[in-house]
């Protein structure tokens, strides 16, 4: 199948629950045998109507089978693999940490992802805007998904309740 460049639109993803945000890996730290040091991404669970749509349109979903038991019949799960790729003049990349009180944001550098740990901290939601990245090695083609901006709201504790948040540098 021939990749159709000017085919595929971003697309944006509003209100994702933080318990659809998976193998999360923003800080690109290659922590594990599967992780290359520097390549920051995410996973986003989707509902099969979405990923349906998302196919349709030419994006890599991934499916896996989430069911553990051998015996029982297959359960399927979708995702899409989303990459952040900082340093790329032409395709600037805008991470927001949207502060407690929604009304305000902070503009997340590359160390900031790394210095605040997002990995580690639970989330309440995140927007973002995916858009393609047509790759080619070889005779291989594909497309990838790249973040351009995201809105990211870590979950609140109990302390957090009785304070305004600002993160600064």
């Amino acid at each position: 199948m021939a990749i159709v460049k000017d085919r595929i639109l971003p697309r944006t993803l509003k209100n994702i629950p933080g318990n659809c945000i998976t193998w999360r890996n923003m800080q690109g730290s290659g922590s594990n045998m599967y992780d290359n040091p520097g390549n920051r991404y995410f996973a986003i669970k989707l509902d099969d109507d979405m990923a349906g749509e998302l196919e349709a349109d030419g994006w890599n979903v991934i499916w896996r089978n989430t069911n553990r038991d051998e015996d029982g019949p297959e359960e399927m799960q979708a995702y899409l693999k989303v990459f952040i790729k900082y340093g790329v003049p032409r395709y600037p990349v805008d991470i927001y940490l949207v502060n407690a009180n929604r009304k305000s944001k902070t503009l997340l550098s590359e160390e900031d992802l790394d210095r605040l740990n997002i990995d580690g901290k639970p989330l309440e939601f995140v927007d973002v805007v995916i858009r393609p990245y047509y790759w080619t090695y070889g005779e291989q083609h594909g497309i990838k998904a790249q973040v351009q901006a995201m809105n990211i709201l870590l979950a609140q504790d109990g302390l957090d309740d009785d304070y305004e948040i600002v993160y600064e540098d």
